[in-house]
């Protein structure tokens, strides 16, 4: 069974892929993949559907792997407390 080989290998995942986005709100996580497809649509309109989403993955990744955590949770609690003022 040689086609099954092949096919765990394909979802096999680096983990010097991931990143943890686990304290990004969802509704940030949402606004950025939008932001990015949004960029993404307009430099590669030619592109199909696989390609722009591997795109947006990679452009994703790189933008929260250099995300600075504890500023981020500083500006979130900080927004909270003024909404609640």
């Amino acid at each position: 069974m040689e086609g099954s080989n092949d096919l765990e290998k394909v979802e096999t995942v680096n983990n010097k892929d991931l990143v943890d986005d686990t304290y990004i709100l969802p509704e940030h996580k949402k606004e950025l993949v939008k932001v990015i497809r949004s960029i993404y649509e307009q430099m590669y309109s030619w592109a199909d559907e696989t390609l722009m989403k591997c795109l947006i993955l990679e452009h994703y990744r790189d933008v929260v792997s250099k995300m600075d955590k504890e500023a981020y949770l500083k500006e979130i609690e900080c927004n909270n407390i003024e909404d609640l003022i």
